[in-house]
This record gives C-alpha cells, structure tokens and sequence, in this order.
C-alpha cells in the first residue's frame, strides 16, 4: 500500500471557524499539517500558530504579506468575516492557492460567478464549507434518494430554528448583527446551509422561481419592556428577561470565543470580575431590543423547481431548541426527521396492502465529530476527511462541494432577498 501524501494548509481567519478546521490537522496528523497562519487579531494569531507549532516567519498578520513570502502549501483554508470573502478568495485564486471557502461564498452574485470564473481560467479548485451536505443525517438523506427510493420529490420542506442564546449572541449583539457590517443578510449568513441542502438534495431539477416574506418584527425598540435601560446589567428586568446578557453571556456564556474576543487576550485568562465590567460599554452587554440593525429575525422562503417540485424554508431567530427540520414527500415514500434526534423516519407506499411501511433509520453511530469547537452533527471532521482525500486525488463522497455545485443555493439567497424587500415574485438567471 502505498504512502498517503499529507496535506499542508495554510489558515486564513484563525477565528472559530479557522481553529475548528485547523484542528483536523492535531486530530490527524498522518493526513494534514498546518504550515502558515493569517489573522490581523494578534490572540487568534499567537493562539493557532502556537497550537499548531507554526514558526514565527510563517505567521502573518494580513495576506498581502503571505501571497509576498510564497508559502508553499496545498490548500488555503478561507474563513474570513463574511465582507472579506470576494476580496481575499480572488487574490488567492490569481495566486494559484487551492482554497476551502468557508459559506457563504460572498453577499453578490455579480461576485459569485467572478469567483467561479477566474477559478476556471486559473486552473484552481475552490471547494466551500457546506458542512452540514457532510453529516450523516443528511448525506444518508441523500443516499437514499439517489437510490430512487422514494421515488422523484414532489415537495421539501425545512424548518431552522435558531436557538435563543446562538441567536443573541450572533445576530442580535454580535458581528453578524447588521447586513452592512457584516455583508451578509440573516438568510445567507445563516441558512445558505439550507437552501444549499434544497438544491442538492433535489438536484434532478434546478431553481426556477423563488418568493420569500420576513423582517425584524420582535428585536424592536418597540417591544423593550417598560422602563428598560440600554445595558442589562443596570437594568430591572435582567433577572427575568429572556435575552439578558446577564445570562446570556456571562451565566450560560454559550459563545465565549465571540462575547469575549475583543478582550485583548486569551479567554481562558479573562476574568469574572473583567467580564463584567466589559459588558457594561460593549455591545455583548446592551439590551437585545435596542439595536440600530437591519437583520430579520423570521423569514419564510419559498421556491418553484424547473420540474414543478416545490420547497420551503422557514427561519425562526430566538427559539427555545435549536433544530433543523426536513420533510420531503416522494412519489413513492417519504422522509421526515429532526437533524438534533440523529435519525429520520422513512416510509414507503406499499401497493398490495395500500398503506405505507416504515423504518427509523439511525445516524447517530456514523457521527465523528473530534474538534474543539463545532460539531454540525459530524460535518466539520467529515468535511476535512473528505478535503484531504480530495486534495490527494482519491475517491471522495457523495457530499464533497465545489464552488459551481454550490450557485443555485446562494443564488436562491439572492433571488429571496430581492423578493422580501420589493414584494415580489423572483426568477433565476
């Protein structure tokens, strides 16, 4: 048997994302190394670089600098902010750097099909972080409905429900919480996933048309409770709010690696004592109903397939579980299941006795999920296994996501963004 070549990333965006898929290469050090980090924040950039024992002269605080030295490596792991996206993807591509793009691919689909464009002429692959094509719930999904089970899909239906805490911490008081800022609208920073998954999981046809209705109806000024302050820690309702940061980010602190990112050092060196006195100034700690931002906070899309299938994605921002939810009907059988219960039920119509039959398929044992951070219900560790694999030209699976694979999900982004703002009905190009 011969030697398995490893692979040697370069990371750029040391943040959550970048650390989570930096990790495989500590979980599998056979298959893949880090050798060259990138990240203006001085933290993460020490943090990963010590983690993954990258010398100094290989540690750069902005791109420029890398593209300059000429690293040599394999593959450029892209998880910058959401706005960097276009900017830095393109300067590795003219590059000649193989790049794992983190989702989504970027806010314009002017930009989309550039990328996809001068990847071709350069002759370079740009593969993007649809982890979730990646967990088994859904890429056993799929299996079966590659294998004609069910038959050709009628509808699909899908259902996100963002968790109170996640939704707070991310949309409402952190860096994803204004389309502006961020570049990205709630619909494609969050549920890009889900219409990726719409597109691929039905891919016998393709998007044709698209309408969506969704806007920023419960975080309002109008909706703060009588006589509350800008910051929660002054406030008379932060012991029985719902969204207090009081809670959120320092009792449950379920995001530690965004709440305390502007601190200046390494979370585990952060006090109690320093953690409240931050969140008295910064964003973290202000009331969840008095933001200046432009993020929905519910939306429903809707989209007519070429074939005359339909499907829908319902969003909810601030539920009290978080889950995703697939339905879809066949004409012949069916799939239904909640991604956070690890298995989905799947019924077949049987003619004989008119009535249908079921079976409750399990995924949970198919699920490695070793890094520190995320999980995706084992996406982010099967994503880079795959990566790897195909980075050395071996046999990848059935969920393995190139940039032009992945444009009718962004473009069904686009066309339900320009629906929900004009009142209109959308086709797309």
């Amino acid at each position: 048997m011969s030697e398995i070549k490893k692979m040697k990333f370069a990371i750029l965006g040391c943040g959550n994302r970048g650390q989570v898929y930096a990790d495989y290469a500590l979980q599998c050090p056979e298959e893949a190394e880090v050798v060259a980090v990138i990240d203006p924040n001085p933290v993460h950039l020490k943090e990963t670089g010590d983690r993954h024992n990258v010398p100094q002269e290989r540690r750069f605080d902005n791109i420029h600098d890398f593209l300059a030295a000429k690293i040599e490596c394999d593959s450029v792991v892209n998880a910058t902010m959401d706005q960097q996206h276009y900017e830095t993807a393109l300067l590795l591509i003219e590059a000649g750097y193989n790049q794992l793009l983190e989702k989504p691919i970027c806010p314009k689909e002017d930009e989309l099909l550039d990328l996809e464009r001068k990847a071709k002429e350069k002759g370079v692959s740009v593969l993007i972080c649809h982890v979730l094509r990646y967990a088994p719930f859904y890429k056993r999904i799929k299996e079966i409905l590659n294998g004609g089970t069910i038959g050709s899909i009628l509808t699909l239906e899908q259902n996100e429900h963002v968790k109170i805490g996640h939704f707070i911490d991310s949309f409402v008081r952190g860096k994803w919480n204004d389309e502006n800022r961020c570049g990205s609208g709630l619909l494609l920073a969050k549920c890009c996933h889900d219409t990726d998954l719409m597109c691929w999981l039905n891919n016998a046809s393709a998007p044709k048309t698209v309408s969506s209705f969704g806007q920023r109806a419960w975080f309002t000024k109008e909706n703060a409770p009588k006589d509350s302050t800008e910051f929660c820690y002054n406030c008379p309702h932060t012991n029985t709010c719902l969204y207090s940061a009081q809670k959120i980010q320092l009792d449950v602190d379920e995001f530690p690696f965004q709440t305390w990112e502007g601190m200046g050092k390494p979370i585990e060196e952060v006090s109690y004592e320093e953690k409240v006195e931050y969140l008295k100034t910064n964003e973290y700690g202000k009331c969840a109903y008095k933001f200046d931002v432009d993020l929905v906070d519910r939306q429903v899309v809707n989209v007519l397939f070429e074939n005359g299938s339909t499907a829908t994605l319902t969003l909810v921002g601030g539920s009290v579980r978080a889950d995703r939810y697939i339905h879809i009907v066949g004409d012949k059988g069916e799939i239904e299941g909640h991604m956070i219960d690890e298995k989905f039920v799947l019924r077949i119509f049987d003619r004989e006795k008119f009535d249908f039959v079921e079976e409750i398929i399990t995924v949970s044992d198919d699920i490695v999920s070793s890094d520190k951070y995320g999980g995706h219900g084992g996406g982010d560790f099967a994503l880079m296994k795959d990566y790897v694999r195909f980075l050395q030209g071996a046999d990848t699976s059935i969920s393995i996501t190139r940039l032009d694979d992945s444009l009718n999900g962004h473009k069904v982004v686009y066309a339900a963004e320009k629906s929900r703002r004009n009142e209109t009905v959308e086709k797309i190009r």
